[in-house]
């Protein structure tokens, strides 16, 4: 059965953290929604990103083209038992990511950060 949506409402979690459901509204107005196992979400946290993309490519034709969110803030944490920290990037309106960082990687987004070169070209804002 395909439900083609027309808007996200919400998103719930089931009481036990087994399962969550999203809720939407289908092409007709009516309310609708889908339940999946909670072992989706990572799957869905790891594919949207690129669905975004794609879609973006596929509408403007225009490789360059990324959903770009402003920082809100960011904490850095070391992680217990790992020489590994863990940096979380927050926006203003609450979404937040974290990031397991090698010593290798830490030093290195550190150098990028310092060496950016602001003549280089950009990626568009959308």
């Amino acid at each position: 059965m395909e439900i083609v949506g027309k808007a996200l409402t919400t998103c719930q979690i089931d009481p036990t953290g087994d399962s969550f459901r999203i809720i939407m509204e289908d092409a007709e107005g009516r309310p609708a929604s889908v339940v999946l196992p909670t072992e989706c979400l990572r799957s869905l946290l790891m594919t949207l990103p690129n669905v975004i993309e794609q879609a973006l490519k596929a509408r403007y034709r225009d490789d360059t083209l990324k959903v770009v969110y402003p920082m809100g803030g960011y904490t850095l944490h070391a992680a217990a038992g790992s020489d590994s920290r863990i940096l979380t990037m927050t926006t203003p309106d609450g979404f937040k990511v974290s990031f397991a960082l090698s010593p290798e990687d830490a030093g290195g987004l550190a150098m990028s950060l310092v060496d950016v070169d602001v003549d280089q070209p950009r990626a568009a804002f959308n």
